[in-house]
């Protein structure tokens, strides 16, 4: 992969990391949560499989991980999985229907909220917040599919 794409790719996931931040601040209150940087994450390694391996993937999270302050390897764990997880299945996507593949990332989403709360919020697991942002990053799936498309067809070379 050129630098320069994989810089196009991290400051995207780092941009949308920090939208997720400030919307999540809000959202808290009304049990919700957004996971907006795993699911940009979750679309350039859908949409570019060849570009963005295991060992890019825990690289990107690393750096989520010093810039959001989260214990250290814990997003790069979790991008990694991830990153195989969809890999694994990335023949079998060109068969699913889009609303299956929302349905996939909105899941994957939902492993990903699971696991941070797990081990960062310990105290105040909430079971509804992940139950609730199962629809909510199903819906911002599709709208981050459009985006982004539009994104890479315009940026990424």
């Amino acid at each position: 992969m050129i630098l320069t794409n994989f810089l196009k790719i991290l400051a995207t996931i780092i941009f949308a990391n920090y939208l997720d931040s400030k919307i999540n601040f809000f959202m808290v209150d009304y049990y919700l949560s957004f996971s907006l940087g795993f699911l940009v994450f979750c679309f350039w390694v859908f949409s570019l499989p060849n570009n963005i391996y295991a060992v890019s993937s825990f690289i990107i999270g690393l750096l989520i991980d010093l810039i959001l302050g989260s214990p250290f390897g814990l997003n790069a764990l979790l991008f990694t999985i991830s990153s195989f997880i969809i890999h694994s299945y990335r023949y079998s996507f060109k068969i699913f229907s889009f609303l299956q593949i929302t349905i996939f990332f909105a899941f994957l989403s939902m492993f990903y909220l699971g696991f941070i709360n797990l081990f960062v919020n310990t105290a105040n697991f909430s079971y509804l917040l992940i139950f609730l942002s199962f629809f909510l990053n199903g819906i911002t799936w599709i709208s981050i599919y459009i985006l982004m498309n539009k994104f890479k067809t315009r940026f990424y070379r």
